[in-house]
């Protein structure tokens, strides 16, 4: 009996004992769960008020919570969405039906790079771009007490090809998100504003020790160089600059630099075909946290075309005062032969009236003197002598006077343009030779010896014939009319090239003929070498009677000139004058 009771008071205590250990078991799993329901409280409500928007929903894509962040994102709140399809928030295409997560997967599977953002739509109906990544959570429950019969592991019947199936059936995709749509907006804008500044302003780039790490296209394009000339040096402005960048101003430039301070200057470098490319530059040094530079960003702006104006207008500042007395030696010269031509034009008529005058009295007295012979007696053999010699004088005038007309008709009309010419090859030594044949009489009676030069090969020229012989039988005429007894008068003709334009500057030559017609006569005072060509003037050793009207070189000249060539006057070194017609030939000829 005693034994029983000690058997039963033996199991009473082990019964007891194994209630106590069943109940600090209950305990401990009790604060376990406790403490896991209070960690997944805390974790609900962290993912709840996460930064970023966590959306978890079911593969075929029924949304099962949606954090604060993402209700901001999308503009749905929590209630709105829930229990409603993700297509609703991020657009998919139409073979994707019901299988949403898969479509998410390949979409993060096959993008190129993380940046490529997933297109959202916003409550609004504006898409909105997303940063995606995505987890998983199962559905499984947390279990206190597994009162479920434990399944043997070498049971045969359980299928575990299903048991996979359904687990990866059951899976919640969870999708995290993050509103980068402004993120893209401001690189856009970053894009545009460098693109913007590359295509106006040049830029450097340079590392800590000056060495270039960056240039860009528009540097490389003003200078004409490759991009691989610039990389690594630090010494580009010494390297392709061109003077004032001289060592000691490089030196202070970069200690200046190396305190962090941003410089400002001008700035200039050597294109590749060593022209001075000139430019406005801005240096800012990027510091570190200790304010020391780590790299130096050049901005500059091609300045070369207000370069050269300043350095033109300073030249012409510097010339200024000889711009005004060259201004005003001009004006002064313009008044002196203004009143020049005034007085010219003044002495011409008066000239001109005694021409006009002289013949026409002639006529006139002549006329009158042989009308009287007519109304005495019948005529004599003495009288007709008289008379004849009366209409004689009367011829001569008229012919005097016709000459004189026909100076100021031609004269007129080359400089009214109106003249025509007629151009045709011609041998300019035959032309001098029938204006010396038909002055061979004045020639023989002043015992002249009449020089023609004749060369080697016949000079031909395009020129008008009747014109050219005007000319030269003004100037034959005159050298006859000037000499003095038994002296020389020589032509010489010759294939030359001179400098016809009138500029200090000009230097180009035109090929022609040469006409030179030299005397040994009264010859024409220097400093009315530049002027006997010009209208109404007369040499003043001519105006004794011995010349004309003066119109006769001003005719000579206009013919000339509408040949493109050049007349002019100089010194016979023989005494005399010496007269120089340039013709050019056909293909340089610009009338």
């Amino acid at each position: 009996m005693n034994t029983m009771l000690n058997n039963e008071s033996e199991e009473t205590s082990q019964i007891i004992q194994e209630l106590k250990s069943l109940k600090t078991q209950n305990d401990q799993l009790s604060r376990a769960g406790f403490d896991l329901i209070s960690e997944q409280t805390k974790l609900h409500s962290l993912l709840h008020n996460a930064s970023d928007g966590i959306i978890s929903f079911e593969p075929d894509g029924t949304v099962n919570t949606f954090n604060l962040a993402a209700q901001q994102i999308f503009g749905y709140s929590e209630g709105e969405i829930v229990k409603r399809k993700i297509p609703d928030l991020i657009p998919c295409p139409d073979w994707v039906e019901d299988n949403v997560g898969a479509y998410i997967k390949y979409f993060i599977s096959s993008r190129a790079s993380e940046e490529i953002p997933l297109l959202g739509k916003h409550r609004m109906g504006f898409d909105i771009l997303l940063h995606i990544s995505t987890g998983q959570a199962s559905e499984e429950e947390t279990i206190l007490f597994d009162n479920t019969d434990e399944i043997d592991p070498f049971a045969e019947d359980i299928e575990e090809d299903n048991i996979v199936k359904e687990e990866i059936e059951n899976e919640v995709i969870v999708c995290f998100f993050r509103d980068i749509t402004l993120d893209k907006k401001l690189e856009k804008e970053l894009e545009d504003h460098k693109l913007a500044l590359d295509s106006s302003a040049s830029i450097i780039m340079r590392d800590k020790d000056f060495r270039v790490i960056e240039v860009n296209d528009k540097f490389c394009q003003l200078l004409g160089r490759n991009r691989n000339a610039f990389l690594g040096q630090s010494d580009i402005h010494t390297k392709f600059s061109a003077p004032p960048n001289n060592e000691l101003q490089l030196k202070q430039r970069r200690e200046f630099l190396a305190q962090g301070i941003p410089w400002i200057g001008e700035t200039s470098f050597l294109n590749i075909q060593n022209e001075t490319v000139w430019f406005s530059e801005n240096t800012t040094p990027f510091l570190d946290e200790d304010k020391v530079p780590y790299q130096y960003l050049s901005i500059l702006f091609d300045i070369t075309d207000r370069k050269n104006f300043e350095v033109q207008l300073q030249q012409n500042q510097n010339n200024l005062q000889e711009l005004v007395d060259e201004q005003t030696s001009d004006i002064k010269y313009a008044k002196e032969m203004a009143e020049q031509a005034n007085n010219s034009k003044s002495e011409f008529l008066a000239n001109m009236s005694h021409e006009l005058r002289t013949p026409m009295h002639g006529i006139i007295s002549f006329t009158s003197l042989c009308l009287k012979q007519f109304k005495g007696s019948s005529l004599d053999e003495k009288k007709t002598v008289k008379l004849q010699k009366f209409l004689t004088n009367i011829e001569t005038s008229s012919q005097r006077l016709l000459s004189l007309l026909n100076d100021l008709l031609d004269l007129s009309k080359l400089e009214a343009g109106k003249e025509d010419f007629n151009y045709e090859e011609n041998d300019l030594t035959l032309l001098a030779q029938q204006i010396h044949n038909e002055c061979s009489a004045s020639i023989k009676e002043k015992g002249i010896d009449f020089i023609v030069n004749q060369p080697i090969d016949p000079v031909f020229i395009v020129c008008d014939k009747n014109k050219i012989l005007q000319v030269l039988s003004n100037l034959i005429t005159n050298a006859i009319k000037f000499s003095i007894q038994n002296k020389i008068i020589e032509i010489k003709i010759e294939k030359t090239s001179i400098i016809l334009g009138k500029r200090s500057s000009d230097t180009k030559k035109t090929q022609g003929a040469l006409v030179s017609i030299s005397d040994q006569g009264l010859g024409i005072p220097s400093n009315e070498l530049s002027t006997i060509f010009d209208k109404f003037i007369q040499s003043s050793k001519t105006k004794n009677g011995s010349g004309g009207t003066g119109l006769g070189l001003s005719i000579c000249q206009e013919i000339v000139s509408a040949h493109g060539g050049k007349i002019w006057a100089e010194h016979n070194p023989e005494g005399g004058a010496l007269f120089k017609l340039f013709l050019p030939s056909s293909e340089e000829k610009t009338y």
